[in-house]
């Protein structure tokens, strides 16, 4: 029952909600972030991919940006790293990891 519960409140408060949502209500914002890290950064707070993409999250400059971060993720702290993920997972759950999705989705 607890997996149907999920579902029946999506299609009760939309599908607009429901798309921001994580991939599972039962995900915490720190399991997620979690799973994420070694898919996107493989635990290095200083990556950056050929795309300009950087830190654990792997933000782009403008998207670290709009979540209030300033400079470059990759120069950031962890705990700063973290902050600005969260707030990104609370504005848009987990589509902008989805390109990640084959790795993380496995580690919840």
């Amino acid at each position: 029952m607890a997996v149907l519960a999920p579902v029946m409140a999506a299609s009760v408060i939309g599908a607009g909600v429901a798309a921001a949502q994580p991939a599972s209500a039962a995900v915490s914002a720190d399991r997620f972030l979690s799973a994420v890290i070694p898919c996107e950064s493989g635990g290095d707070p200083h990556a950056v991919n050929p795309s300009g993409a950087g830190g654990l999250f792997q933000f782009m400059p403008s998207t670290w940006r709009a979540v209030g971060g300033s400079g470059l993720p990759q120069n950031a702290s962890v705990a700063e790293q973290w902050k600005r993920a969260k707030i990104l997972y609370a504005q848009q759950g987990s589509s902008p990891w989805v390109s990640s999705q084959h790795c993380w989705s496995k580690k919840l």
